[in-house]
């Protein structure tokens, strides 16, 4: 994967998803929220596969953003709206500035996305073949959180830490 996509914005998806990767949901002026369960690593590698569609890559999460898209009709818009946690200098800074979003869109494509895979078994073989089979449950916890956000009135902002 090159470090840096663009998708409306510079994001820069975790190198390997694999081990040490973290993923939590910040709400804005809202303490720390605690890391998803098991750091959100199944959720942050099909967020980062899901960046990737369309650039000729193939990978099972790659097909099951592709399946979730084009047959469940799950917007992955607010799912690729992510940056690094840690920013290293100004244009970091910026970006990461801009990958707060709205609750709402979040919650909905988290719930789009939990409603294929318990429905379409062709997307539960893309998770096991892709070793994200704990996708749903990491998913439900960032539904989970977005849903706090809408009830605090907050924005949101998913990021990642190595």
């Amino acid at each position: 994967m090159p470090g840096r996509w663009s998708a409306p914005y510079s994001v820069r998806p975790p190198a390997r998803t694999i081990g040490g990767v973290r993923l939590r949901i910040e709400l804005e002026g809202q303490p720390v929220v605690p890391h998803l369960p098991g750091d959100g690593a199944a959720l942050i590698a099909f967020m980062s596969f899901a960046v990737s569609r369309g650039f000729g890559a193939t990978h099972p999460l790659i097909a099951l953003a592709d399946r979730l898209h084009d047959t469940h009709r799950v917007r992955l818009g607010p799912l690729t709206t992510f940056y690094e946690a840690e920013a290293e200098d100004a244009e970091d800074r910026e970006k990461l500035e801009l990958a707060w979003q709205e609750p709402k869109p979040l919650r909905e494509s988290l719930e789009a996305l939990l409603g294929a895979i318990e429905t379409d078994e062709g997307a539960r073989v893309l998770l096991r073949r892709g070793d994200a089979e704990t996708l749903p449950e990491q998913a439900a916890a960032a539904r989970d959180q977005a849903k706090s956000a809408e009830k605090f009135g907050c924005r949101v902002r998913l990021v990642y830490s190595l």
